[in-house]
């Protein structure tokens, strides 16, 4: 297993940051899930479920390209905090769909 490099901020934090500037830039995020552990390769990393509304094809927030910008910034940040041994996975949800596992952390709209 790898060691991974983690600076001082959380996934909680980062994911909290990142909350407040997508809500300032009207990408349409309602909250995200995440989850820590290993990947398929034993390797450190974190799981990140992007909710967006029901609607979120209706309102745009599903297309590509919010997409690609919400993710490209996720891993951008956590990258920037000091997580550049851990991988990021970035997945999409909509609000009423349910979580993909029991055991994830929620970050915004608690």
């Amino acid at each position: 297993m790898a060691t991974t490099t983690v600076g001082k901020e959380t996934p909680r934090a980062l994911l909290a940051e990142l909350l407040d500037r997508f809500g300032e830039e009207k990408r349409g995020v309602r909250w995200f899930e995440f989850r820590r552990g290993e990947d398929w390769a034993g390797d450190p990393a974190i799981w990140v479920w992007v909710v967006l509304p029901r609607d979120a094809e209706k309102k745009g927030f599903w297309d590509w390209e919010n997409r690609e910008a919400i993710r490209r910034r996720i891993y951008d940040r956590f990258r920037e905090a000091g997580f550049e041994d851990t991988f990021v996975y970035v997945r999409f949800r909509l609000e009423n769909e349910g979580r993909a596992f029991d055991d994830v952390r929620t970050v915004g709209d608690e």
